[in-house]
């Protein structure tokens, strides 16, 4: 399955089975390090990412999995999203590759998409 389906997965069901919501602006706030990330990777020539790039999407990581820990909730949106997009896995498989990256990038854009798409609002 590609990351345009595996986007959709996750929220096509979110709001009409869950009461935990979960904001566009709260999903943008935790992929926009991605973003800055993104217009270095596009500068990189050839496919193997500079240490210097790897060691910033680690540290996504790191800033992903702190947000995890402030859901205080066992059940709460952010600790869902994170849980059902896999994207603590997903990072890590990116290791040191140019086009794993830009897949990744693509697939946070399709998370925010499909979350507006099936109703997810700002709230």
């Amino acid at each position: 399955m590609g990351y345009v389906e595996d986007a959709e997965n996750v929220f096509k069901d979110w709001y009409s089975t869950r009461d935990k919501k979960i904001t566009t602006s709260k999903i943008r706030g935790l992929l926009s390090g991605m973003s800055d990330i993104y217009n270095d990777v596009v500068r990189v020539e050839g496919e193997e990412l500079p240490q210097d790039i790897v060691d910033r999407i680690q540290y996504l990581k790191v800033q992903f999995v702190y947000e995890y820990g402030r859901d205080d909730k066992k059940d709460g949106p952010v600790r869902r999203f994170i849980n059902e997009s896999k994207i603590l896995n997903k990072i890590d498989q990116i290791g040191t590759s140019k086009k794993k990256f830009i897949e990744m990038e693509r697939y946070m854009e399709a998370l925010v998409a499909y979350h507006r798409f099936y109703g997810g609002k700002d709230e």
